[in-house]
């Protein structure tokens, strides 16, 4: 993997290898004989000064200690607190006393000293936001001390904030994180991890970026969101729409042409938009969603489960597309919308997912890499080769199929695999295009949003064919997503 991760990701990452059988600990004994490796090529003789957080970035300083008994270096470690968070942390701490390590709480009154090396193990890639309390005292501390060599573990605490405490060597773990390339971090060394095959793939670890609910919200907080389909096909705009209001979003509204709105069989919690145009979607139907649009503020489109191809609507999707991308509204492009995709390239400035299974993918980009097609028309910066004005998470194509692929900007990629044979039948597409129009509706990125869809398709189709075995239907899997879900978020 070359990308760098969004810092969300590395939870992400490690729930998924936790779930594969790789514990926390493991990744911990790791993390710390990188950082010993690295803290020995720096400075041979001399006290190591280890500063330690509660959490798992502590832990890893607890770990690298361990480590380098080996090399008969004195070590001083210096916690903020007298326990860590974690099980696995408490663990390599109490092996460090046991062993005779100098363990101490930090004080107003300790002494800094003069090591030959500081490594800041306070605080890691899951913390947010400016240091505070006891991390924060510990930073001025070390600060006003001005030491001559530093080492961050995983990266230097307070980055992004004036307590920043610069590093000559920042050891990040699997991979760069964003940001990190223009930053105070120094020299940028990037020690692996004993990922087990599948960990970046699609996950359960997924799950983490999903919103948390908010005890306080009100009808609609949750999200707003359109679905466009229908006409020759009205019942796949409904199974889109079921799995995206499973999934959590508030309000979900679906525009179909009348004849299919008539035809269909309206959940209780679905908004109908009946459109005036007949059987098709056309000029007429497209001015009447316009006023749709700006009557409601969605928060999220999804375009083409059931829209036929007809060369009229293949025009009004187009020029929506075209809208979309101006008025910034997250969109998926799915089913017949993916034959309105300018010919192998993402729409210039569109934000979101489109899902062509592989037939569509050849006709849409033809042999072009999705890589190249995700960058197409896009101004890069000259100095980072980063899209200028783009977010990294931003635009997603998933290769739909019996394993999943999906593609995102700086090369971006992974898989969904597992499910259940049964989920090859008719509509589980437009279920996917709901649930991750749903999750864009709740605020999620396309990239995050895209990954969690993929996995929550699989876990509930495989719960829900448990159930119904050979006669598994589309329509059986929306209360399953819900299921999936809410296991994984109350776990």
């Amino acid at each position: 993997m070359t990308w760098p991760l969004d810092w969300r990701e590395v939870a992400v990452f490690d729930a998924n290898a936790a779930a594969l059988g790789v514990e926390v600990s493991e990744l911990m004994a790791a993390a710390g004989e990188a950082l010993a490796e690295q803290a020995v090529s720096m400075a041979a003789e001399g006290e190591y000064l280890i500063l330690c957080g509660t959490g798992n970035n502590g832990g890893d300083g607890f770990a690298m200690a361990l480590a380098l008994a080996e090399y008969e270096i004195e070590v001083r470690l210096v916690t903020s607190h007298k326990e860590q968070k974690g099980e696995a942390a408490q663990s390599f701490r109490a092996r460090c006393e046991a062993a005779g390590a100098k363990v101490e709480v930090w004080s107003k009154d300790s002494e800094f000293g003069t090591p030959a090396l500081l490594v800041d193990c306070l605080l890691g890639a899951g913390a947010g936001g400016k240091p505070r309390g006891r991390v924060a005292k510990i930073l001025e501390w070390a600060r006003k001390a001005n030491p001559d060599l530093v080492l961050a573990c995983d990266i230097p605490t307070g980055i992004g904030t004036k307590l920043l405490l610069p590093a000559d060597v920042t050891v990040t773990f699997h991979a760069e994180k964003s940001g990190m390339r223009y930053t105070e971090v120094g020299r940028l060394v990037v020690a692996p991890l004993p990922f087990p095959e599948g960990t970046t793939d699609c996950g359960p670890g997924d799950v983490l970026r999903y919103p948390p609910l908010d005890p306080a919200a009100h009808k609609g907080q949750r999200g707003r969101l359109l679905i466009i389909g229908g006409g020759p096909f009205h019942g796949a705009p409904i199974l889109a729409a079921r799995a995206a209001a499973r999934v959590g979003c508030d309000l979900v509204h679906v525009a179909m042409p009348r004849n299919a709105t008539d035809r269909a069989n309206w959940p209780d919690h679905i908004i109908s938009e009946r459109l005036i145009d007949d059987n098709f979607l056309e000029e007429s139907g497209s001015e009447e969603i316009m006023r749709i649009l700006d009557r409601n503020k969605f928060d999220a489109v999804v375009i083409g489960p059931g829209l036929g191809r007809a060369k009229e609507t293949a025009e009004e999707v187009h020029n929506f597309l075209t809208h979309f991308s101006e008025i910034g509204i997250p969109t998926v492009v799915d089913a017949d919308a993916i034959y309105s995709l300018p010919p192998g390239e993402w729409p210039k400035g569109l934000v979101g997912v489109a899902t062509p299974h592989a037939r569509e993918m050849r006709m849409w980009l033809w042999d072009d890499p999705p890589a190249s097609a995700l960058l197409a028309g896009t101004e890069l910066d000259e100095v980072t080769g980063l899209p200028k004005g783009v977010e990294l998470e931003s635009r997603v194509i998933v290769r739909t199929g019996s394993v999943d692929e999906l593609h995102g900007l700086e090369d971006r990629f992974c898989r969904a695999t597992g499910g259940h044979p049964r989920m090859a039948t008719g509509g589980t597409g437009d279920l996917l295009a709901g649930t991750i129009g749903s999750l864009l509706a709740q605020g999620m990125a396309p990239w995050p949003a895209a990954r969690l869809a993929c996995y929550l398709m699989r876990a509930a189709g495989v719960m829900a064919a448990a159930e119904f075995g050979p006669g598994l239907l589309a329509s059986d899997v929306p209360p399953h997503l819900a299921r999936v879900l809410s296991a994984a978020t109350l776990d």
